[in-house]
């Protein structure tokens, strides 16, 4: 007879595996590339927003988002409510199409941020926003119908050019004493425009290692380094899909040489402590196949979707859109950290390999350990950290189930509840 205990298991990895499966929510960040803004470069003849709205149609159909968050929204044409307005009627809520809705428009300069999203799954229930010497930070807090988690979404634009690495600094510092203000930074993300050319930027530093541990941020795909006309980030870069102008002096050229656009998310997301858990390896540079290094996203032959697809991200913007996938619904997976300066991340569901991430103020040593849901040790491990590490260990020979990751250390004691799965 099949104990109870069993079968409790084998639920526990159902409901598990469900509530990663269901419930996916697929967020996109794009810079529409003056949208509905009209600079003596970019004019309705070489940039018209009438064109522009077919290609992000046609994009947006292939994605299917249910969360937009858009940089260079024009706000003067005649208004910044007109653009979106303009993106709900002709991009978002067409062929039938009717589960978009905006946030309120906020600001009124010339490049704007906006927020779309799928009413039938979310809610907005407040907005504000940290005026900066450059532009407006606006964050949002949607609150998911179904299982009533709530994801605040943060969008930034920060200044180009190589020379303004400072400025950058100085409007991320704000968002990040206002995230200290408000204790915590759970079920956050960060996204849009950032301009950064390496990660050793101020901008970047302050937000994946701020002074105060617990708002910290992280890059869904680790891809730290110099980003810039570098070879080895091909896969990831997001600016610019021309190679030349091609005679429209609106878009940058150079090829795709570039990781400007990005979402971040808190560890409450990577670690799946709050509700709301990304999505392992749904991260993606729309249209990039890490053949594009110093070129164009349409040539060579772009085989990553329809030529379609192709031809609209290459005619609406100079960026590619960025996405990736969260899981809404708490399956319980992990505790909370016990010492603000230390932050464990276990990455889950588990397959053949335990993956770990351990971030601490100060050098310590850190015992791991894998138990069976019955309380047998299956594996330690013992490790030295001094700042950030990510230590992978093999775990093939264990069977599908539930297991406990106990992680210990001076002045720390914390669990993670992990799914092993084929």
């Amino acid at each position: 007879m099949r104990s109870r205990f069993g079968i409790l298991v084998a639920v526990v990895i159902l409901l598990s595996l469900q509530g990663f499966s269901q419930g996916r929510v697929k967020v996109m960040s794009y810079n529409l590339l003056n949208f509905n803004n009209y600079p003596s470069y970019c004019t309705a003849e070489n940039n018209s927003h009438e064109a522009k709205a077919g290609y992000l149609a046609t994009i947006v159909a292939n994605q299917q988002p249910d969360i937009l968050c858009c940089c260079e929204v024009g706000g003067k044409n005649p208004s910044l409510a007109y653009s979106i307005s303009y993106i709900l009627g002709n991009s978002l809520n067409v062929n039938g199409v009717t589960r978009w809705k905006a946030a309120n428009a906020s600001g009124n300069t010339y490049l704007n941020n906006a927020l779309f999203f799928d009413q039938t799954k979310f809610v907005l229930i407040a907005q504000t926003k940290l005026d900066t010497d450059i532009r407006e930070i606006n964050i949002y807090k949607l609150k998911h119908l179904t299982s009533r988690d709530t994801l605040k979404v943060a969008i930034v634009h920060l200044k180009a050019g190589t020379e303004c690495a400072a400025d950058r600094g100085t409007e991320i510092q704000q968002l990040m004493n206002y995230l200290t203000t408000q204790g915590n930074n759970d079920n956050f993300i960060v996204c849009g425009d950032f301009n950064v050319y390496r990660a050793s930027e101020p901008a970047f530093q302050y937000l994946v290692n701020p002074s105060y541990l617990p708002i910290a941020f992280y890059d869904p795909i680790n891809q730290m380094g110099e980003w810039n006309n570098n070879w080895s980030f091909s896969e990831y870069h997001t600016q610019s899909t021309r190679s030349g102008d091609g005679g429209n002096d609106c878009f940058s050229g150079g090829g795709m040489d570039d990781r400007f656009d990005f979402i971040l998310m808190s560890s409450s997301i990577i670690n799946g402590t709050k509700g709301i858990t990304y999505c392992q390896d749904s991260y993606w540079a729309v249209g990039q196949d890490g053949n594009r290094f110093n070129g164009s996203i349409s040539s060579p032959t772009n085989n990553t979707l329809p030529s379609n697809v192709i031809d609209a991200l290459y005619n609406m913007s100079d960026h590619l859109p960025v996405v990736a996938e969260l899981a809404f619904g708490d399956v319980g997976y992990a505790s909370e950290n016990t010492e603000a300066g230390f932050q464990s991340i276990v990455q889950n569901p588990v397959n053949n390999e335990l993956v770990v991430r351990l971030r601490t103020e100060k050098q310590r040593d850190v015992d791991v350990s894998v138990y069976s849901s019955l309380g047998r040790l299956m594996h330690s491990y013992s490790v030295q950290v001094a700042d950030d590490e990510v230590i992978v260990r093999d775990v093939s020979d264990l069977s599908n189930g539930v297991y406990i990751v106990s992680i210990k250390s001076e002045g720390v004691s914390v669990s993670h509840r992990v799914v092993k799965v084929e």
